[in-house]
């Protein structure tokens, strides 16, 4: 494949990842706006984005199936098709209930168009694998700065329901860039990689099949990276989905709150590119950029319970959101990069539906702890929590692993300094024979020339 096809695959699917998954990080600015239409609390409210962050993650293994099965082309456009037609009908709602089944679908339409995104960018690029992710990887905040701030325009000048059809028709016209999600076979290109199969149906060369390669969980790399998502996404889905409304509490004008979002996004997209040139550097060990920027995220959202202006939640947001950034980009990279690269899709599915229980259950119960305790401080300690304590997971796994390795390197060291003893102690004991047989020789010779000199003597 020729270098600049790739790059425009790559800018294709970073802009169908700002109009999905940036919907879906930009919830934070409706979730007021449906407190106050539907007059409900906030743990009632924050269902509705939890539900759409868990589906695009609990739909991980189906939607890697689908890739497997019908081609990162077909998945990514029907996704996007998907999430329209799911905003179109939450704009019809005229209870919670409705809004719960037509944000899940929207999450379901967004695995898809995530999973394909990340399949074909993976196999289209090599050694600026981690550059191109990182690049994808800044739509999703790209999105979310853009996103949130067009929502909030909108629903201020119009309502929430118009502006959930402007947000749909846009999705369809954005879709149409699933076209270029297209691979041919071209060797003439050493930076990008051949694709193991071409997305034609004309091409095919392998049975393609529904398929949940399971043998990811034996990966010790995997597992350890699962359960850091596991606990990141809880404290990560707080901050999200509750950030606009915990500075309203504190005072902060809805416009103003507003644009919380878009500073983080912005700080988000940055986050993402410089992450990823840093993960490109060999020398770095993407281990110790995953444990940073989580105790950065873990201690600052700690932090922000001290917050009682506006200044101090626009520097919260700044520091959150480049290091969330630099998290997700480290994340996904190492998502692709435990496994090979025909269980890729498979271990990514399988990572986003083990954090999908985490992103559904994190806003509805912070919230009702806000709501019980009339503060947003205890949901942000929860959530502070959370990211120092998959920090901590992950700085212990990597310890450990060096431990083993490193005990695995001495061992070998150990074994073979022995064989070089015991081969010393070989060559000295046979040196020794040696010496043994020579002495006693010059005793049989001097043996032998004394009866001689006695029998001339004699006679």
């Amino acid at each position: 494949m020729k270098t600049a096809r790739a790059w425009f695959i790559c800018a294709a699917v970073a802009s169908n990842l700002a109009f999905t998954t940036g919907l879906i990080f930009s919830f934070g600015v409706l979730l007021p706006v449906y407190m106050n239409f539907f007059n409900e609390n906030r743990e009632k409210t924050a269902w509705i984005g939890s539900l759409s962050l868990a589906a695009a993650q609990g739909a991980g293994p189906l939607a890697g199936s689908l890739v497997h099965r019908f081609g990162s082309r077909m998945v990514g456009m029907t996704g996007c098709i998907v999430c329209a037609l799911s905003l179109t009908a939450a704009s019809f709602a005229d209870n919670l209930l409705l809004l719960y089944v037509s944000y899940s679908v929207f999450g379901t339409g967004a695995a898809g168009v995530f999973l394909a995104g990340f399949h074909i960018v993976q196999k289209s690029f090599d050694k600026r694998r981690s550059i191109a992710l990182g690049i994808i990887s800044a739509g999703l905040g790209l999105g979310t700065m853009v996103l949130s701030q067009v929502l909030q325009v909108l629903v201020s000048v119009l309502n929430w329901r118009n502006s959930l059809r402007i947000m749909a028709g846009a999705l369809v016209v954005n879709g149409l860039l699933g076209l270029l999600y297209n691979l041919k076979r071209d060797i003439s290109d050493t930076s990008v990689s051949e694709p193991l199969a071409c997305e034609e149906p004309q091409h095919i060369a392998t049975t393609k099949h529904f398929s949940f390669n399971l043998s990811v969980w034996k990966v010790p790399g995997f597992l350890n990276l699962t359960a850091c998502y596991i606990v990141v996404m809880f404290g990560r889905s707080i901050v999200y989905v509750h950030l606009v409304k915990y500075s309203e509490d504190c005072g902060v004008p809805s416009d103003k709150a507003a644009r919380l979002i878009l500073y983080l996004g912005i700080q988000t997209v940055l986050g993402r590119f410089a992450c990823g040139f840093l993960c490109s550097y060999k020398r770095l060990h993407n281990s110790y950029i995953y444990q940073g920027v989580l105790l950065i995220i873990g201690v600052s959202t700690l932090l922000v319970t001290l917050a009682k202006s506006y200044g101090a939640f626009v520097a919260y947001a700044l520091v959150f959101g480049f290091t969330d950034g630099a998290w997700a980009t480290v994340n996904n990279i190492q998502a692709v990069s435990c496994v090979d690269e025909s269980r890729a899709a498979s271990a990514f599915g399988f990572m986003l539906l083990a954090g999908s229980v985490t992103s559904m259950v994190g806003p509805p119960v912070s919230g009702l702890a806000a709501d019980k305790f009339g503060s947003y401080d205890p949901a942000f300690y929860m959530a502070g929590g959370a990211l120092l304590t998959a920090s901590f997971i992950q700085c212990v796994f990597f310890y450990l692993k060096f431990g083993r390795e490193t005990g695995a390197k001495h061992t070998a060291t150990e074994h073979i300094c022995d064989l070089q003893v015991q081969s010393n102690l070989n060559d000295v004991q046979i040196n020794a024979h040696t010496l043994e047989a020579v002495h006693q020789s010059n005793e049989e010779s001097r043996s032998s020339s004394d009866h001689f000199h006695q029998i001339i003597s004699t006679v």
